[in-house]
């Protein structure tokens, strides 16, 4: 567990007093992934507007929530009791569990909450009916993707009036150009690649079915013109389909699997290659909910080309393309169509994906939300 406080409360002259948050957090850095890098990067802001008290799981496996939710109730139950909260922040529709148990003790603070689309679609039918009974009994909800609202009042049955549309930020580390160069050079020389001149697309994230790498390397890749190579990055329970697709090829060289990979080289990647593809495939149980990846991409100047599928339909209204889901000769065609631009074309495509990422989805802007939300609760 880590528990940190901000003493400090950093505040523009003229605004509102800063409120005191207690930021519950079941996923959290150095374990990795969207729900991590959002706790933390919202953790980070917020407290340079206001004092925020951290109560954070720092370990992966779900074991540890048998002691971390009694834990964290614990924590929020003393804060409540001493009124030395103002606002109690459920980083996820599992810590927002608590809101229920926790309402009796809640006098003049109010409770928030994230939902995230894949929450919702989870099958235990027992966690589904606590993590809806605690949201419900949250002030404010905080939702990341029009697509995740849907189902919250489709599967759920929250009013859409008692959700508010907060996209989660999204600012992958940028490296030093010293950095970048290293490992550009190093991965070039190791897999025979030179970027910005072959023609490289890249995939990268957990491969789960609902990404659809597996499928795409049977039916989109052999559309593919043989100079375009494709790089996968990532592991996850769909890695052993996907191996098996890419050997089943006639060319398995145009796929290179590189399983998992730290987080600079995987910058590098983003930054260089000249396409990001998410050729996901609707999943029954299981949704994009937000679609951090392709949006990382963009963040880097690389353009996007993805199916319009769950949550990707908002991250790609701009900095990229969207193709009717399981169209692999349209999907395929958007990528040779983006190679039969001039360059001048080509570099203006990415500077669009990087200026709608920064416009729409820097952490700053996130974070200020959130701050804006917790004062409207507090409000009487």
């Amino acid at each position: 567990m880590n528990t940190s406080s901000a003493v400090d409360a950093k505040s523009d002259p003229g605004t509102e007093t800063a409120l005191r948050v207690l930021f519950l957090a079941r996923r959290y850095p150095p374990t990795r992934g969207g729900a991590q890098t959002h706790a933390y990067k919202l953790f980070t802001y917020l407290n340079e507007r206001m004092p925020v008290t951290l109560v954070a799981l720092v370990r992966g496996s779900v074991l540890h929530l048998a002691w971390f939710m009694p834990w964290a109730f614990l924590r929020a139950a003393l804060e409540l009791a001493l009124r030395r909260v103002d606002v109690v922040y459920f980083s996820d529709g599992v810590t927002a569990s608590l809101a229920s148990v926790l309402a009796p003790l809640r006098g003049r603070a109010r409770f928030c909450c994230s939902l995230y689309g894949l929450e919702m679609t989870f099958g235990n039918r027992l966690a589904q009916s606590l993590m809806r009974t605690g949201t419900l009994a949250c002030d404010g909800i905080a939702v990341i993707s029009d697509n995740s609202i849907d189902i919250a009042e489709r599967d759920w049955g929250i009013p859409r009036d008692r959700m508010r549309l907060i996209y989660l930020g999204a600012e992958p580390e940028e490296l030093s150009p010293e950095r970048d160069e290293e490992l550009r050079l190093a991965f070039e020389a190791e897999h025979g690649i030179r970027f910005g001149h072959d023609r490289v697309v890249l995939n990268l994230g957990r491969q789960v079915p609902r990404k659809g790498m597996a499928a795409f390397i049977e039916h989109g890749v052999p559309l593919l013109d043989e100079s375009i190579r494709l790089l996968v990055v990532g592991g996850g329970p769909d890695a052993d389909r996907v191996g098996a697709a890419r050997s089943a090829l006639a060319n398995p060289d145009q796929v290179i699997l590189l399983g998992i990979l730290d987080d600079d080289t995987s910058s590098m990647l983003r930054r260089h290659s000249d396409l990001f593809l998410m050729p996901n495939v609707p999943t029954a149980g299981d949704v994009e909910g937000y679609g951090i990846a392709p949006l990382e991409a963009m963040y880097l100047g690389t353009p996007v080309v993805a199916f319009a599928v769950d949550a990707l339909v908002e991250a790609v209204r701009e900095g990229g393309w969207l193709l009717s889901s399981g169209d692999y000769h349209g999907f395929v065609d958007r990528i040779h169509a983006f190679y039969e631009l001039a360059p001048d074309e080509r570099k203006k495509a990415g500077r669009l994906a990087r200026e709608y990422c920064r416009r729409e989805y820097g952490w700053d802007t996130t974070a200020s939300r959130y701050a804006e939300l917790f004062q409207e609760l507090y409000r009487p």
